[in-house]
């Protein structure tokens, strides 16, 4: 799934339900406010859903960018629709928010609970940190894979097996799935994307003396294992590690 449209769509989704709910705050009307407020549900599950049901390969990555976007995303919509309805953000921050959550009330009623500014304020900035963290690209490649399945095979004896070192970092990073083939076109691709990056001869050099034939390689690692693998101190790792990645995402590998 694209980096930039997985955002767009993390965006979007609060988007579509906080100015939503403008006209029913303006209008004053309460059982369009209660419709409104159960449809915003589906709005939120129905998307997840569906890609369940149809890619579920990317559905981890998915919830990642829909998670990070309400978290990152809905105090920005909330400001601009409370600014649309008329009222201030300036005195929702002050003030919080009147008859915002939905709870059961007397009768099988419905009826409105206020968030205080005590309680509002905090909870809007942990949601822009934890969206700001789930929404950065190393944290989607590391958490948004598709669990894989490990393969049934007679257990070897100890002295067979590889040590984590000598093991392929794909294969560590993404238990059970075939590496794409190495082949010199790979290889060619990947010393360009280095070169084009400004990563200096001997890292490259290292880079290909650790076992790593293609782009594809280098996104499926981790920081860490390219640090251990190649040599490279952990900075320079994360580094590298990021710029292939956004260099992949935004640059259209």
């Amino acid at each position: 799934m694209r980096y930039g449209f997985g955002v767009f769509i993390g965006a979007l989704l609060p988007g579509i339900i906080f100015m939503g709910s403008i006209y029913p705050k303006i209008s004053g009307d309460w059982s369009m406010y209660v419709n409104w407020f159960f449809i915003s549900i589906g709005i939120a599950l129905v998307p997840p859903l569906f890609v369940y049901a149809r890619r579920r390969g990317i559905f981890r990555e998915f919830i990642i960018f829909e998670a990070g976007g309400f978290a990152l995303f809905s105090p920005l919509w909330l400001f601009l629709a409370t600014d649309l309805s008329g009222d201030s953000w300036l005195d929702l921050i002050l003030n919080g928010i009147q008859n915002g959550l939905l709870a059961p009330g007397e009768g099988g009623t419905l009826i409105g609970l206020d968030i205080d500014s005590i309680f509002l304020v905090p909870l809007l900035i942990a949601m822009l940190i934890t969206g700001l963290v789930m929404l950065r690209p190393s944290f989607i490649a590391e958490h948004g894979g598709a669990p894989a399945r490990k393969p049934s095979a007679p257990s070897e004896p100890p002295e067979a097996k590889k040590t984590p070192a000598m093991e392929d970092p794909l294969e560590q990073e993404l238990p059970g799935v075939k590496p794409p083939a190495a082949d010199e076109t790979s290889k060619v691709e990947l010393r360009s994307v280095l070169m084009e990056l400004g990563i200096p001869d001997p890292t490259i050099n290292a880079i290909f003396n650790a076992g790593y034939a293609n782009v594809t390689d280098i996104v499926a690692t981790s920081a860490e294992q390219l640090a251990l693998t190649t040599g490279l101190d952990k900075a320079t790792a994360e580094n590298l590690h990021m710029a292939v990645q956004k260099k992949v995402w935004f640059g259209g590998i």
